[in-house]
């Protein structure tokens, strides 16, 4: 079994949506912020190999898509996302930090394994490195909509533990720095602009993600999915029109 930070946390926000997406299969379309975020991120991505990150934003938004779940909502306007990542990339080259890249969209998958008692567990852990430095740091990209204001501190101290572990499992030893590099989007009042968040995982904090994920796998192989609802992510949830649990109609 494969599993990931994004499996991690859905079935941490509610088991009955893991259920929904990952035993189920059903697939949603991608709400605006999601679509454009994954936009500016297949920009990013060519800016650091040294091509041009508009046409990864182009192929992103215009491209064909395989399935609905790759696919945007009805209604949005992907001219005006378009125009929205040209300004980002306009300004990203002047604001953005320098970061040294050896590694670019890194797909990894290692074994999960206690870094301590060395129990280990039936599944894979498997992800994406947006940029490992020369350095030694781990870059993820971000895009916001406005500056961190902490609520999302659960989900991106498990993704830094995460890809902190899986550091450890490939190099031998703990990242520098893992920085999370977010992108401000713009509007009609503002310029877009940058910022940073550095987080420094240490052993205790992969221990604490092995833990959780030794938490999560037991709950799924127990089948402690379907007829477990969360309540408290219904309003934002993909699922919430076909799910008896919801209470956001």
């Amino acid at each position: 079994m494969n599993i990931s930070v994004t499996k991690l946390q859905t079935f941490l926000d509610c088991p009955r949506k893991y259920w929904y997406l990952y035993e189920l299969g059903i697939k949603t379309p991608k709400s605006e912020g999601y679509y454009f975020g994954s936009a500016v991120h297949e920009g990013l991505e060519r800016y650091y190999l040294g091509k041009d990150p508009m046409q990864g934003v182009k192929d992103a938004l215009f491209g064909e898509k395989k399935n609905v779940g790759e696919k945007p909502k009805e209604g949005i306007d992907l001219a005006k996302l378009e125009k929205e990542a040209k300004r980002i990339f306009n300004m990203y080259p002047q604001q953005a930090p320098y970061f040294e890249p050896v590694l670019v969209e890194h797909f990894f998958k290692v074994p999960l394994v206690h870094p301590e008692t060395k129990e280990r567990l039936p599944a894979t852990f498997v992800g994406k490195m947006d940029l490992v430095t020369a350095n030694g740091e781990v870059v993820d990209h971000k895009t916001a909509s406005g500056s961190d204001n902490g609520f999302f501190d659960a989900k991106n101290t498990l993704q830094a533990n995460g890809y902190s572990y899986a550091y450890l499992r490939m190099f031998g030893r703990f990242p520098k720095r893992f920085i999370f590099n977010f992108v401000i989007k713009g509007n009609t009042r503002r310029e877009p602009r940058m910022e940073h968040k550095i987080l420094k995982p240490q052993l205790g904090d992969v221990c604490m993600f092995f833990d959780q994920c030794k938490h999560v796998l037991d709950a799924i192989l127990r089948k402690e999915t379907r007829d477990y609802p969360s309540k408290y992510h219904c309003r934002y949830c993909a699922f919430k029109s076909i799910c008896p649990y919801c209470q956001w109609r």
